[in-house]
């Protein structure tokens, strides 16, 4: 019960976090106990308490004190308390330095690791789950994961930015972790791309509901008046690559023998590499043309914060600046990540295994 319960308040952490940045990108005033925060505050709780049950009743694995419990249900207890921690330190940094603090000040990269212990803690919990189910749960687990991973990096996930290397060295360092552990542990063959089919279902969801919503800019100045929620960046296309890793992890004769070496972390990594990088440059130019400027991919260049300003030709333009052209040595040096990262996957996932009761 710990485990989908967790997951489902996993799940809550990432989706009530893009419904944070659409609301501070369409109103603005961003109160404490405005929506998308009560969404998040109501997910923190229902995990910690998921955790709290579960410790108190299992009384099976890691030991801490006179308790027992899996290690999930301890790593999500102690992401849930540090959000508490992040929350209290967050209202005494705003009354000490004023709102306009920065993004990532202490108190929030303080959230950002207990949003990730969270949410990973339901991962563990589902990795360890041996019953009916627990293949989709884990799959499912680490789409939400891939989804943490894509909010805290929000930033470099617009379109205009996606012919840029940074955006590539992010994603190729990043992603491939969470894909290979998911290829390796999973029960099975194709585990990563059920994972990253979790990831574009809880993304495209909120791309597709939150222009539902009413809303509009309650604070100057206003560049780009709305009446609806902005929708976020339409979601990355991880299944490609996810199949590709799953093809050479799991579905290739005697792969399944060799997970944990280098030269499954090669493979990976560069399966990963080259399919991401050439699925997203093919595909973002659609992305800003106007055949993209619809419900469905929320695209053409037309979605804004409201006090962004910003040239009319550059809101279908590619954002290139001198140093970040995706050249052959930056590409190689984003492969290269790809790889290490595929190489902390394999060996995350390889003991990922070891949970299993």
């Amino acid at each position: 019960m710990f485990s989908w319960v967790a997951l489902l308040a996993a799940a809550g952490i990432p989706l009530s976090l893009l419904w944070d940045f659409s609301w501070e990108s369409t109103v603005g005033i961003d109160r404490v106990w405005a929506a998308p925060h009560a969404a998040n505050y109501l997910a923190i709780a229902l995990a910690g308490l998921a955790a709290v049950a579960c410790i108190t009743r299992v009384g099976r694995g890691v030991r801490l004190g006179k308790w027992r419990a899996p290690l999930g249900a301890w790593v999500t207890l102690w992401g849930a308390v540090a959000f508490v921690a992040a929350f209290l330190f967050d209202r005494w940094w705003q009354v000490s330095y004023g709102l306009a603090a920065g993004i990532w000040h202490p108190p929030q990269l303080l959230k950002a690791v207990a949003f990730f212990a969270v949410t990973i803690g339901a991962w563990l919990g589902a990795a360890a789950q041996d019953r009916r189910g627990g293949a989709l749960a884990f799959a499912a687990a680490g789409g939400v994961v891939l989804a943490m991973i894509g909010v805290v990096t929000l930033a470099s996930n617009f379109a205009n930015r996606q012919h840029a290397a940074p955006f590539y060295k992010i994603a190729c360092g990043t992603y491939p972790i969470v894909l290979a552990a998911l290829a390796t542990a999973g029960r099975g063959r194709f585990s990563a791309t059920l994972g990253a089919l979790a990831y574009m279902v809880l993304w495209s969801a909120m791309v597709w509901l939150l222009p539902l919503i009413p809303g509009a800019p309650l604070v100057a100045p206003i560049y780009h008046p709305r009446d609806h929620l902005l929708p976020p960046p339409f979601p990355l296309l991880l299944v490609l690559p996810a199949l590709a890793m799953d093809g050479f992890l799991r579905v290739f004769p005697g792969r399944s023998q060799r997970l944990a070496n280098w030269s499954a972390a090669v493979e990976a990594g560069l399966a990963f590499g080259l399919v991401f990088i050439a699925a997203q440059w093919c595909f973002v130019p659609f992305l800003l043309s106007p055949a993209a400027d619809n419900w469905f991919f929320a695209g053409g260049g037309r979605h804004w914060p409201f006090f962004l300003q910003i040239d009319p030709s550059a809101e279908t333009a590619f954002w290139k600046t001198p140093g970040d052209e995706l050249n052959v040595a930056r590409c190689a040096l984003a492969l290269a990540l790809a790889v290490l990262a595929a190489r902390l996957g394999l060996a995350l996932g390889t003991w990922m295994k070891t949970l299993r009761r």
